[in-house]
């Protein structure tokens, strides 16, 4: 038996496979050689947004991770604070805690500008819950709690310095406050006039006691030029509240401020 030649139309269809076969190889390889330039951009590019993508999610990944360290730190010394005794001197666990977290912060990879965005929405929260503190019931547990938040508020104070005068010129007694413990932590010559105002004008006595005991700290630096004009802005705001008119004069606040005028020299 003898082999039948291939029909016309068999050998067609096998040069016309064989011709795909090979052109098309040859298009992609004329496609790379043509644009090869373009290609290579095009890479560069999809190489570069990888990489960005990637930092942008490490970064993510940092700043949950920073804000949650902060956090819990910051958690945990309100908690201290509850059992603590009403006293005119600034807790020394506060005042580390006020260390270690700015610290945490300044050794963290974020920028300068994240660092104090995750502070200023710790501190933000702060405000918004003594605010909440404030419709509540007045008694001892809403005081214990206040007590809470300004410790929690004094431990992010030197990280959050930067935002002093923000929280000084704030509307709310929240905002104000806030400001109160960066002072009680950082004391300021400067500001000594804008806390006697607070305890003049503030209507709160949670937060006129506040500003009392920063006035109080800030004697204790001797870190003013004329001992006269302390005296006045003291004698001022004790004048203040032994007449104040929201109820009964607050003796925790004159307390304070007799301790602190005592101090002045």
């Amino acid at each position: 038996m003898t082999d039948q030649p291939a029909s016309p139309v068999s050998l067609l269809s096998s040069v016309a496979a064989i011709l795909q076969a090979v052109a098309w190889p040859a298009v992609a390889a004329m496609f790379l050689i043509i644009y090869r330039s373009r290609i290579g951009s095009l890479l560069e590019v999809l190489t570069k947004k990888l990489a960005t993508a990637t930092k942008v999610k490490a970064w993510q990944l940092e700043l949950e991770s920073t804000e949650q360290e902060i956090h819990d730190a910051v958690t945990k010394t309100g908690e201290t604070a509850s059992s603590e005794a009403l006293t005119p001197k600034i807790p020394e666990n506060q005042l580390k805690a006020a260390k270690e977290i700015n610290q945490r912060l300044l050794e963290s990879p974020l920028s300068v500008q994240r660092a104090l965005g995750v502070v200023q929405r710790q501190v933000n929260s702060l405000i918004d819950e003594y605010e909440r503190l404030r419709e509540s019931p007045s008694g001892s547990m809403r005081t214990r709690s206040m007590n809470e938040v300004v410790a929690k508020m004094r431990s992010l104070s030197v990280a959050a310095r930067p935002l002093l005068h923000t929280f000084m010129s704030g509307q709310s007694a929240g905002e104000r406050l806030a400001a109160i413990c960066i002072l009680q932590v950082l004391p300021e010559g400067q500001c000594f006039p804008w806390l006697i105002e607070r305890i003049k004008s503030e209507s709160q006595p949670f937060v006129f006691y506040q500003a009392a005991l920063a006035v109080l700290e800030f004697v204790g630096t001797r870190e003013y030029t004329d001992p006269a004009k302390i005296k006045e802005g003291i004698a001022e705001g004790l004048k203040h509240i032994s007449g104040y008119k929201g109820g009964h004069p607050d003796q925790n606040t004159m307390d304070v401020l007799n301790q602190a005028l005592a101090q002045v020299r």
